[in-house]
């Protein structure tokens, strides 16, 4: 029995590659409340995204307003608690959000904006090696 690569069921759609980034952004739902959003990956016809608070139905309309001011409109596909995947009504430019994001760093940095903040401290207990158990 061969397999082709090409060829898939009737019923599924082939979907756009997924590029994996962490981008935060604004979620504004119909009834107007909003959140921040992490956007964690996105292709040329949606995006997934992660909120603080619930996040909206399926089937719900809603906008994301990424950094540069670029807005997208769009239908939610699928949601859990606190992630859903967005299907959005106008194609998405990876390049042209790239370039958004460039220049808000560009930005930032120029206005002395751009820090790093000493969120992690690494802690390395004094074990003593006789008391370590071969594994």
């Amino acid at each position: 029995m061969s397999f082709m690569k090409d060829h898939f069921p009737i019923d599924q759609t082939v979907r756009d590659a997924r590029q994996p980034r962490i981008i935060s952004a604004r979620l504004v739902m119909r009834s107007s409340e909003q959140q921040d959003i992490v956007i964690r990956n996105i292709s040329s016809t949606g995006l997934g995204a992660r909120t603080k608070g619930p996040a909206p139905a399926r089937g719900e309309r809603v906008t994301v307003i990424l950094p540069g001011d670029q807005i997208l409109n769009g239908t939610v596909r699928w949601f859990t608690r606190n992630s859903f995947g967005l299907e959005l009504d106008t194609p998405l430019s990876p390049e042209a959000l790239a370039e958004a994001l460039q220049h808000k760093a560009h930005v930032a940095q120029m206005n002395g904006e751009w820090h790093v903040e000493p969120r992690h401290r690494v802690l390395n207990p004094n074990v003593n090696p006789s008391r370590i158990r071969p594994v």
